[in-house]
């Protein structure tokens, strides 16, 4: 171990995903909607689309517990059980459909989705990818999904990236500064994804070379 690295512990980082944690902007307000229209029973169905990091797991979330007297069950793969697990739910919510890449997962959100409109139950669905960058196959999924209401969630305007940096921060227990926030807004890219990482690198960088997050840190990051 060089003079310059020390031993770490990493500390643990704190997941705030309630309804008072999503910070709304441009960005992001068409998804918030959705979800709110979802909670209030206005309507059944939707799709939220967005990079990874974009919040739409803490939406999920936020759904979850706002949803009162009701079940909701939360899956991110599609197998043969799907309707055993509609029919026991009021509220089914599948992330990351854009991972689906078999004939038979195809079959079963298709069966899903008539049964959900079937039985007035509720349906989220969440994707990295835009509907038509889904490879998808069978044309009966494809129109259902064409029909049902979704939203995108863009890369960050400069009012969310602001809120984003002093969450992660604030999520892994690091002080940021206003210089320090004004720095990274100049130089980080507007992606959640470099974001999320640029910030996991600043901290373990910080922890194991023994020092305070700084400037001249990150300088050196980025150098």
């Amino acid at each position: 171990m060089s003079d310059t690295e020390q031993l770490y512990f990493e500390m643990p980082i704190k997941n705030s995903l309630g309804i008072e944690d999503f910070r709304i902007s441009d960005s992001n307000k068409l998804a918030f909607d959705l979800v709110v229209k979802l909670i209030k029973k206005e309507i059944f169905t939707g799709i939220i689309f967005g990079p990874p990091f974009s919040g739409k797991s803490h939406l999920c979330k936020i759904l979850s517990k706002q949803i009162k007297n009701k079940k909701v069950i939360t899956i991110d793969r599609i197998n043969e059980d799907i309707l055993e697990k509609i029919d026991s739910c009021d509220f089914l919510i599948i992330e990351n459909i854009n991972n689906i890449v078999e004939i038979n997962e195809e079959n079963h959100l298709f069966h899903a989705i008539n049964f959900i409109n079937q039985n007035e139950k509720q349906l989220l669905l969440t994707s990295q990818n835009s509907l038509s960058n889904i490879n998808l196959n069978l044309e009966d999924l494809k129109s259902r999904l064409e029909a049902m209401i979704g939203v995108s969630i863009s890369e960050p305007d400069d009012q969310l990236m602001e809120s984003i940096i002093i969450k992660i921060f604030n999520n892994r227990q690091l002080l940021i500064t206003p210089s320090l926030l004004n720095f990274l807004m100049k130089r980080l890219d507007r992606s959640y994804k470099e974001i999320n990482n640029f910030i996991e690198i600043i901290d373990k960088t910080s922890l194991k070379k023994g020092k305070k997050i700084s400037i001249k840190l990150i300088n050196d990051i980025l150098n």
